[in-house]
Order: structure tokens, then sequence, then C-alpha cells
């Protein structure tokens, strides 16, 4: 090989790593951009510190590593086409099929640098970050040019009202589109919205288990009694059983009843009862809020596949997605949600809490594949039904069986291994 081969093929090496590079650094920022979990917490930790500036780099923070991954793509061609040349004469048959062979282990390459990125994203972000910092310096007046390029072209065709993502982006790093600070509450209440179109019915719903419902044959003087010990203003009816829910009744109509004539106290509560709203497991509360808003509900019955009553969700269910926890004087003070410390990296957990919330508080990476729940997930990873004293590990973590009611799980030890 001559030395113009030689050359060509060391240039060649350099564009592919440099390539390589770059898509890894920028597919790490733009993931990390968008993860919930270790790098944009709302307590300002060191990552977020390390993200913050790159928001100001014009033309977004993954412009300048996206001009040299552009840039090495050119050099790429360009060597491959100065090798091929130097070891075959300017024969462009050969230099077509190799440039475009090269595109296409550079096209390999991206898939496989994305998935490094989304595997690695904290680890790779901390290089990232600082080298996206020093090329924005380099290249500050092509990206300066990039963006109001860019400006120019999205005022041409759209109104300037922002972007969905551009809110979640500025939501998640605790700012307002403006550039205020945003509180925790804030925060959760905009996610809250963002989140409403990618979280279905069965995550928030009461599940069946939970339901406290009526026959359609309870006399309405005694489900008055119910509703008054409960604390409840609706209630489902159902004729049989639960799988054959009538309606629902409503305190109001329990109330004038009762009202306009004490011998009412007597007829069945299936003569009070109003219409139920079934709505599928998958129904997305962005469509749920729309069709309370529209049919004037406050309260669904939640249908499985095959066609089985596997909860209910009220209007409070809901808001307590955008708002957080809602409490009034008839809720037992209890709060699913919350870890409590027991000990050296152990806490105790109600077996309802959700999957979601245990990753977040932990940090962990458990799976909801098919179920909710922390008790769910020690259903499926047992195979059995789990006893007290039963334990499972996974990723770090080991849930243990504390208390059960029935067959039901009610208290589990989270302790990090």
């Amino acid at each position: 090989m001559d030395t113009d081969s030689t050359y060509s093929a060391l240039a060649l090496a350099i564009s592919v790593v440099v390539f390589a590079s770059t898509e890894i650094a920028a597919s790490s920022i733009a993931m990390a951009i968008r993860s919930h979990v270790g790098i944009l917490t709302l307590d300002r930790d060191d990552s977020t510190s390390r993200l913050a500036p790159l928001l100001k780099i014009p033309a977004g923070p993954t412009a300048p590593l996206r001009l040299v991954n552009l840039a090495s793509v050119a050099a790429v061609v360009l060597s491959t086409s100065a090798l091929v040349s130097s070891v075959s004469g300017t024969r462009w048959l050969l230099i077509a099929i190799a440039v475009a062979g090269m595109l296409g282990l550079l096209g390999l390459l991206l898939s496989i640098c994305r998935s490094a990125a989304n595997v690695w994203t904290d680890r790779i972000f901390a290089f990232a970050s600082p080298a996206a910092r020093v090329v924005s310096y380099l290249l500050y007046p092509l990206l300066i040019l990039q963006s109001k390029l860019l400006k120019g072209f999205k005022a041409s065709t759209e109104p300037d009202n922002g972007s969905s993502g551009e809110l979640t982006l500025d939501v998640e790093l605790g700012v307002a589109p403006a550039g205020e600070p945003l509180d925790e509450h804030e925060v959760r209440m905009i996610r809250g919205v963002v989140e409403l179109d990618t979280t279905i019915a069965r995550e928030i719903m009461v599940p069946r288990v939970d339901i406290e419902a009526a026959e359609s044959g309870t006399p309405v003087r005694v489900l008055a009694e119910q509703m008054v010990a409960g604390g409840h203003s609706r209630i489902p009816i159902y004729d049989v059983d639960l799988d054959h829910v009538k309606g629902v009744a409503h305190a109001r109509d329990i109330l004038q009843y009762l009202l306009n004539d004490d011998q009412n106290g007597g007829l069945s509560v299936g003569s009070v009862t109003r219409p139920a709203l079934f709505i599928p497991e998958s129904k997305s509360l962005e469509e749920l809020l729309d069709e309370f808003q529209a049919k004037r509900v406050h309260l669904a019955v939640v249908i499985d596949e095959y066609g089985g009553v596997s909860g209910i969700v009220t209007i409070e269910d809901l808001l307590e997605e955008i708002v957080g926890e809602i409490r009034d004087e008839f809720d037992v003070n209890e709060d699913i949600s919350v870890m409590k410390p027991v000990g050296n990296n152990q806490y105790l957990i109600d077996a309802r809490m959700s999957i979601d919330q245990l990753n977040e508080d932990l940090h962990s990476s458990v799976e909801n594949d098919g179920f909710d729940t922390v008790g769910g997930f020690v259903f499926d990873r047992m195979g059995k039904i789990p006893g007290v004293g039963d334990t499972v590990a996974y990723d770090g973590i080991r849930v243990e069986v504390v208390s059960t009611v029935g067959r039901r799980l009610k208290t589990l030890r989270v302790t990090l291994l």
C-alpha cells in the first residue's frame, strides 16, 4: 500500500471513529433530556447542572455534535473515494459501490451507537456534555447561523406557540417556558397533564377487589347507610355479581328519595340507579377526561378483554394524576406511594404501590410486563400464591412478603442488595 492509500485509510478510520463517537454522545444527550430517572430529577442534581448549559447552545443541545457528525460522514465519503482511487484508479463504478457500501455500514453503525447510548445513557452523558460544550464554543458562528435559519423556517411554516416536546423539556428541567423556576408541585401538575395521553385507565383504577358495590335488590335506606359508612357519593349497582353492573347509585338521588317520602326507604336501589359508563382498560386518561366531560359523569366501570369488570375509575382518580393525592374527611390516612424506611436499605411498602413509583424511588429497572403493582410483580416472579416470608430477587432488589389478607398481598419489605 503506497503513502496515499495509507493516508486515505487512516482518514477513513478516523472519520468512522469520529462519526461513532459523536453519534453516541448526541444520542445520550437526547435520551438524557427525555429521561425521568437519574438525570433530570427535581432536586437539581449534578447531571441536571451539566445539562442546563447545553440548553443555551444555539440550535439545540445536540446541534454541535450533529454538525461534527455530518462533517465526519462527508469525510468518510471523501476518504473512501480517495482510497479506492489510489488502489484501482479513477473507476467511478467501483468508487460508487465502495461509497454506497460504506454508507450502508454507517447506517448499521448508527443503530449500534444509539443502542449503546440507550443502555449506558448516564455514563456516556457524563462525558458527552463537556464535549458538546467544547464543540459548541469552537463552532459557535455556525451554530448561530443554523439557529437563525431554523427559526426563519419555523416562522414561515407554523405559529410560534412552542411545542409539546419543548414544554416537556422545560418541565423536566424544572423551569417554565419563560425561564422562571417551577416548584415541585407545579412540575408534578404539568407533567401529569402532559402524560394524560400515555397513561391508561388500568394504571389508576380502583381494582375489582377494592370496589364497594351493592346488589340491585338492596333497600334504599340500607344503601344510604352503606354510603355514609364508606364515605362514597356514588356506588356501582349490580345484578347477581359484579360482572353484571346495572348502573350507578348517586347519594343525591338516594337522599332525595328519603326526603320525599319515608316509605321510599324500603324501595330497592335498582329503581334509583343511573346508567353506568363502561370503558376498556386501555382507554387513555385524556380520552377518559373528554368522555367524563361530554357525558357529565364522574365514575366509569373498567372492563377487561373478556368483558368482566376489572375496576372502576372516578374523576377524583383522574385529577390525582395531575395534582397529586386528594384527601377528604372520609379517606383513611394511608398513602400507598410512601416507602417507610425500616433499616439499612430496607423499606416497607404497600403491595399496591405501582412499579413506576418503585423504580422512581429506588432508581431500579423492574419491568411492568403484564402487571402494574409491586404485588403483581411478586406474583409473576413466584408463579404461585405467595405467603408470608416468601422472597423474590431482581436487578439489585429483594422483595419479601410481610403480611397478607387472604390470598392478597398487603405489606412488602424491599431491600436494596
